[in-house]
């Protein structure tokens, strides 16, 4: 006999395959090169600061004269500046980068390309996160004398295995997605539009 309060059998909803929303190549690469130009120009404004960049003139057509004059500047700096000097990249990460690190899993290069770092689940990473086990490795092995440039070769092509995930992508458990694809399907929601992020 069956149950009038019985809810009425229901077919449970037909969910799409997921798809791979990983960010591409392309993207990441030009990412990358966005975010070094922009590193780039910060670091001519600080060289300008310390007077790194000025040029005689007489000088500017003999590069071994160049490079002597430059090496003379270097030379007069003091401790204390050449020290601000080496750590500026990694202090100068943080005005240009921090805030859409934190509020969005993005640098200013991924931002303009359209994708983001994102935890395994799609969701943005804690910024201490992102900063402790995706960054700091990374510049503490750049300041490794001729091995590191060995290590960070070997982080950067990681990225060509099957889940196209760098070494330090791995030490974050992080990914990098291409926001333009939908990050999650919902029967009860349209498609997340291509600028957000399904958290």
């Amino acid at each position: 006999m069956n149950d009038p309060y019985q809810s009425p059998e229901s077919q449970p909803p037909h969910m799409p395959p997921p798809v791979d929303n990983t960010a591409s190549y392309g993207k990441r690469f030009a990412a990358f090169l966005l975010d070094s130009v922009f590193m780039f120009i910060a670091v001519m404004f600080f060289l300008q600061f310390l007077g790194l960049t000025d040029v005689d003139p007489n000088k500017a057509k003999d590069a071994q004269a160049m490079q002597a004059e430059m090496l003379a500047k270097l030379g007069a700096l003091t401790n204390g500046q050449k020290m601000l000097l080496q750590l500026f990249p990694v202090i100068a990460f943080f005005p240009l980068h921090g805030y859409l690190l934190s509020r969005y899993g993005q640098t200013l290069g991924k931002r303009i390309v359209g994708i983001a770092i994102v935890t395994m689940d799609n969701r943005i990473p804690p910024f201490f996160q992102l900063i402790t086990q995706r960054y700091l490795p990374q510049w503490l092995v750049g300041y490794i004398p001729l091995l590191g440039a060995l290590l960070r070769l070997a982080d950067i092509l990681a990225i060509f295995r099957p889940d196209r995930r760098c070494i330090h992508d791995h030490l974050a458990k992080t990914k990098v997605i291409d926001l333009s694809i939908p990050v999650v399907y919902s029967p009860d929601a349209p498609v997340a539009p291509s600028n957000t992020l399904i958290v």
